[in-house]
Formats: structure tokens, C-alpha cells, sequence
């Protein structure tokens, strides 16, 4: 996507019709300038693009019509604003059209309707329009630029755009041109969350052929696997949900904690703070490894403790039956008549029948298996004995550990106590009120205690019910028919499934080689655009952290302009060069396209070096670049954009409802 112009009708302070033309993609002159004054309309032009394409007012006034229109208008009459962009995408010529209609009421207040979006483009020399309802439109912009990113493409420098924390990564994958590969692992397999593939999937469809040819017992089976699979779904949601929750307020309790520190008389004792906050984080990861390990002796070894009460009523059983063990353990009568027959002992002793030898074995076919139940009365007793002691050592075990859970438990009890008396403490002294930090922190960490609860419960539900979907799923298997039928829907299962595993290998190769290259051009941009020496890195997600000797750092004003423009940078330099490596017919697939950069203010927190350096880079990292720039930091920028400028605009207020575009 490459902008070719945008033009406004009564549109804000821009009244009548105006246009600005930018510059040309593959040439090295790929920079517009628009020159303007603070109230100048500078963030009406980069804003503007946002609600042309995407139908949303990021402007501080609500109003869209030019003042100067809705003045004139008399009750009765009507009025528009429009927003038309045109802009250069996979080939084709497109044209963005967001009109908004008004009508002035007889009481003099201008109702306006609802945006309407018109796109359209050039194919074969004919004109041609996308779709006939609002959400073709939508699903067509989003696809060439997803909302999500959109302002990171269109910067309003004095908002300070900052990368968010949520999951960028599907928004990503589409700029980049992973969202194919991805479509098509959902298309045969359904979401990557679920463990087995969903019923509107291709490998689902023909898994539930196979459950429709089979008997009651294996739809049962199979009914059984998807109800869990569902639940495990609704689990997994949460486990996400909670993880960014808990992101969140341990933000919020480090900012209240950072101001703290800031408070001079208060260091002292926010550093206590802050190592009780360490001690803490040990002992509740310590409680959790406790919590773990009771239950998991609780589930491998209790089965002695379930016996005991069974096992004293038996021993007592024994007793009253008063049964003498006389017999030999592991022999029984058939061995000893086998002695007899032979006429010889295992000792060589000789057992002539009627000696006192062959007498002296012979009685005990009286007390040895079949005839005699002495025997296996003494190995129940021993086998008493043994569930005994290990039901002992089992009681021992457990205690031991319940015993660290609550010590771990009390630690925390009295680390939270403490850390109270000190805030308590710094309030004391009187120069700097936490009664709101105090009250904060509380809520923040009875939350983050909460939270944390729950997301142990919710990964305990996920493995019972990944347990549930495994037992219905070996059921399923079991109880299926082996008919005909049934074989020729696994064949078609058998494919889909190597068909998505090739995706899938196919998938994450991709998507690391993106990743690699990505991150790569983040840290070349950022190296060249900072003075100083800082880490930087994309994680799983897409999101970007700044570190210095492993650590996080704080990130000002014109650090974070840095990072948001090494991440933005990145990514437009990446989509350009996946989008040649198709081009240049390595592998006829096509996963990249251009981006514009759109910037307003995007200098005003960084100093003359940095705003030399952050221009120079941005300006070679992409195929366009459109500044809305005040003059005083267009003077240290100019410096950074040798030979790149093809156009500059100057916004000219002619007063405070009307501005005019002009060439320069």
C-alpha cells in the first residue's frame, strides 16, 4: 500500500476542496513535507487518514464539517464533509471515499448521519467497487491494513503512540503476509488453541464422518470429547485473559512503587519495600511448588490411607478367627505330594513311604494351599503390616508438607505486614501523601493475590479436562466401527493430517524467518537512531522490550519515539523485503507489500541528533514517508533527509476555522 493523494472537502479547518499530492514510491525522492504550526491542522492530516479508511474520530472535537459551513447553514439545509484518499496496493489503483452528510434542525443544532465509505478501483481500465456493503469495505482495508496497526502508520507524535501490551501477532501476520498460511491451518484444523481439530474444519468434518458411521457408544465417546474440548477452549481464554491481567496490575503496583521511590525521604524504606516485594514473589512461587507437590502425593500415594480403616477391621477379623500358621509359605500340597512321589527330599534326605521322614513331610499338605488357609492368612497380615507403615510415612509426608505450605503462607503473612508498617512509616513523614498509593496498592495486590489463585485452579481444570479429552478420545477409537465406510473417512482424515502438519512445519519455519528478520532491522534501526546503548527485542507476540544488562529500563519521552519508530520502521523494511523475495520468483509466493509512514509531531520529544538520525533511518527503512512537521524541528530534520524530499506543503491558518494547503 503507497499513498498517491489525499484530498479533503469542508472537511475541519481544511474548507472547500483540497489536495495534496505525494511523492512517487520507487524513487529515492520519497519524502512529503507538511510544514505547519501548532493548531495548524496537523493532526487533522495524519487523523484523517484513520477515519477515512477505518470510520474512526481519534480528533479531540468531535466535529467534522468545516465551522465556516455549519455557520452559513440555514435550518433546513444540509451539508458534507469528505475524506477521499487514493492510494496504490497490489497493483491496483484505489480510491477511498468517507463522506458524512449533515442537516441543520429547525432549532439550530446540526445532526449529522452516519459515515459512508465508498472504495473503489482500477482493473482492465474499468472502474470497479468493493463490495456493496459497509463490512466488503471493512474486510477489504483491513486486510491491506490492519486497525490494529494503523497507528503505528499514522503517529501523532504529541499523543506518545505507544506499542500496547496485548497480542499483536495476528495483526502483524497479515502486514507481513502470514495470515495465508495461517488461514489455511484453520481451514483444515481450527483454531491452534484447541488440541484437537473443530467440526468446521476439514480434518473435523471427516472426523465426524467417522463418529456418524459408527455405533451409539463411540458418538457418546465422541460427544464426551467435545464438550471438553469446549470447555478446555473457555479455560484456555482465561488462562490468557488472567496472565494479562496479571501483567497489568504488577504494572501498576511498580508504578506506584516507582513514585515511592522517587520520594527521597522515603528511599530507605521503599528499598525494603522493594525487597520485601522480591521476598515474596520467592515465597509465593515457593507455596505454589508446596501446593503442587501435596497434591501430587495425594494423588500418587494415598491409596494406603484410604486402606487403613479397612485394613485394622481385617487384622482384627483374623484374630478372632484364630487360624495357626503352620504352613510353609509359597508351597503348596501339590509340590509336597510331588516329594513324596519322588521318594527324595530337596535336602536328599530319603522319604521311603512310611518312615518318619516321609511322615514328617506329609503332614503339612494339612497346612499349605489348597487344603490350609494359614498360609495366606500370614500374607494378608504381613501385607497389613506394610500398607500400615506406608500409611504412616504417607501421613508423615503430608504433614511435612502442609507444615512448609503454611510456613510458606506465614512468611507471606507477615512480609505483607511489614510492608504496610512501612508505607504507614513513609506517610509519617509527611512529605509526600500515599494514603491513595497505600489504598491502591491493597486493592492492586488483593487483585494480583486473586488472579494468581485462580489461574492455579484454571491450568488444574486444564489438565483434568486434557485428561477427559484423551480418555473420550481412546474411547472413540476403541468403540468406532471397523466398516468399510468408516476406513475410507480415516484415509481422508489420514491426508488432511499430513497436508496440515506439512502447513503447520511450513508455517513455523516462515514465521521464525520473519521473526529473525524483523527483529534484526529493529535493533540496526535503533542502534542508528539512539546516541546511547540499550537492548532491544521482539517477543512470541510481537511486542517490543527495551532492556539494558538484562534488565528493563524506563523509557522517556524520546527514548520511547526511538523504540516506536525502530519497531514501525521494522516492520514497513520487512514487508518491503519479503514482498522482493516474491518479486524476485524464490518461491512464487506472495507474502509481503509497501507501507507509507505518516508522522505528525513525530520530533517533538527528541533532541536535534536523534531527530537527524530518526529521520535518516525512517526515510531509507521505507518506501514513503510523510512528515507533518513544525519548522523549527523540520530545520534538524532536513539535515538527516539529504536528496529524499520530493514535495513540501505548507499549512497556512487563515484563522481559527480555516486553514489552506499550499505547495511550497
Amino acid at each position: 500500500m503507497l499513498l498517491k493523494s489525499i484530498e479533503y472537502f469542508n472537511f475541519r479547518p481544511f474548507l472547500g476542496k483540497q489536495r495534496i499530492e505525494f511523492s512517487a514510491s520507487n524513487e529515492k525522492e520519497n519524502v512529503t513535507v507538511i510544514l505547519g504550526d501548532n493548531t495548524h491542522g496537523k493532526s487533522t492530516f495524519v487523523l484523517s487518514f484513520i477515519w477515512c479508511f477505518y470510520g474512526v474520530s481519534k480528533f479531540n472535537k468531535p466535529k467534522i464539517l468545516n465551522e465556516n459551513v455549519e455557520n452559513d447553514m440555514r435550518p433546513g439545509e444540509q451539508g458534507k464533509a469528505y475524506v477521499q484518499i487514493e492510494f496504490e496496493d497490489d497493483g491496483k489503483i484505489y480510491t477511498m471515499k468517507r463522506t458524512q452528510r449533515f442537516f441543520m434542525q429547525n432549532n439550530g443544532v446540526l445532526k449529522a448521519e452516519d459515515s459512508i465509505a465508498n472504495l473503489t478501483y482500477i482493473e482492465n481500465n474499468e472502474q470497479k467497487t468493493v463490495g456493496k456493503m459497509q463490512s466488503d469495505i471493512n474486510v477489504a482495508i483491513k486486510s491491506i491494513l490492519p486497525y490494529d496497526l494503523s497507528s503505528f502508520f499514522f503517529f501523532e507524535g504529541e499523543k506518545d503512540n505507544e506499542i500496547s501490551k496485548k497480542d499483536l501477532s495476528g495483526a502483524v501476520k497479515i502486514l507481513i503476509g502470514l495470515e495465508a498460511f495461517d488461514n489455511m491451518r484453520k481451514h483444515l484444523h481450527g483454531p491452534q488453541t484447541q488440541d484437537s481439530p473443530t467440526a468446521a474444519s476439514v480434518m473435523g468434518y471427516y472426523w465426524e464422518k467417522q463418529k456418524d458411521a459408527s455405533g451409539d457408544a463411540a458418538k457418546k465417546a465422541f460427544a464426551e470429547k467435545v464438550a471438553a474440548e469446549k470447555k478446555i477452549g473457555n479455560v484456555l481464554k482465561r488462562i490468557t485473559e488472567i496472565n494479562n491481567e496479571i501483567v497489568e496490575y504488577e504494572d501498576k503496583i511498580e508504578e506506584i512503587n516507582q513514585v515511592l521511590r522517587e520520594a527521597a525521604p522515603s528511599k530507605e524504606l521503599q528499598r525494603r519495600r522493594d525487597q520485601i516485594a522480591r521476598e515474596i514473589k520467592s515465597a509465593e512461587e515457593n507455596e505454589r511448588k508446596k501446593n503442587k507437590s501435596f497434591l501430587r502425593c495425594f494423588s500418587e500415594e494415598s491409596l494406603a490411607l484410604f486402606l487403613t480403616p479397612l485394613l485394622g477391621k481385617t487384622a482384627d477379623k483374623l484374630v478372632e478367627l484364630d487360624v495357626n500358621d503352620k504352613g510353609i509359605k509359597g508351597i503348596e500340597a501339590k509340590a509336597i505330594r510331588e516329594l513324596l512321589h519322588r521318594g527324595e527330599c530337596l535336602c536328599g534326605t530319603d522319604l521311603k513311604e512310611g518312615s518318619a521322614a516321609y511322615k514328617s513331610v506329609e503332614k503339612y499338605i494339612e497346612y499349605v494351599p489348597p487344603r490350609s488357609i494359614g498360609v495366606l492368612v500370614s500374607d494378608m497380615q504381613d501385607k497389613i503390616a506394610e500398607y500400615s507403615e506406608k500409611n504412616k510415612q504417607y501421613v508423615s509426608k503430608m504433614e511435612d508438607l502442609y507444615s512448609e505450605i503454611l510456613n510458606c503462607r506465614t512468611r507471606i503473612d507477615e512480609l505483607e505486614r511489614e510492608d504496610k508498617e512501612i508505607l504507614i512509616k513513609i506517610r509519617e513523614i509527611g512529605e509526600f501523601d500515599t494514603n491513595e498509593a497505600e489504598k491502591n496498592l491493597t486493592i492492586y495486590k488483593g487483585r494480583l493475590r486473586s488472579l494468581r489463585e485462580e489461574l492455579q485452579r484454571k491450568n488444574s481444570e486444564k489438565g483434568s479436562l486434557g485428561s477427559a479429552i484423551e480418555t473420550a478420545t481412546n474411547n472413540f477409537n476403541m468403540y468406532k466401527n471397523k466398516n468399510k465406510e468408516v476406513r475410507e473417512y480415516q484415509v481422508y482424515y489420514k491426508y488432511a493430517e499430513a497436508i496440515y502438519n506439512w502447513v503447520q512445519d511450513n508455517y513455523e519455519q516462515k514465521e521464525q524467518q520473519v521473526r529473525d528478520k524483523l527483529n534484526k532491522h529493529i535493533k540496526e534501526l535503533f542502534d542508528n537512531m539512539y546516541t546511547g546503548h540499550r537492548d532491544i527485542s521482539i517477543d512470541e507476540k510481537y511486542n517490543i522490550n527495551l532492556t539494558f544488562n538484562g534488565k528493563d529500563v524506563d523509557i522517556t519521552g524520546g527514548l520511547r519515539v526511538i523504540k516506536y519508530f525502530s519497531y514501525v520502521g521494522a516492520l514497513v523494511k520487512t514487508a518491503y523485503e519479503v514482498m522482493k523475495e516474491r518479486e524476485d520468483g524464490d518461491n512464487g509466493e506472495m507474502l509481503g507489500e509497501q507501507y507509507p509512514l505518516v508522522l505528525d509531531a513525530a520530533f517533538s520529544h527528541a533532541d536535534s541528533t536523534h531527530t537527524k538520525n530518526i529521520a535518516r533511518q525512517l526515510a531509507s527503512a521505507t518506501s514513503q514517508l510523510i512528515f507533518a512537521v513544525m519548522e523549527k524541528d523540520w530545520n534538524y530534520a532536513k539535515e538527516g533527509l539529504d536528496g529524499h524530499v520530493a514535495r513540501i506543503y505548507e499549512l497556512q491558518k487563515i484563522s481559527e476555522t480555516e486553514v489552506k494547503i499550499v505547495e511550497v
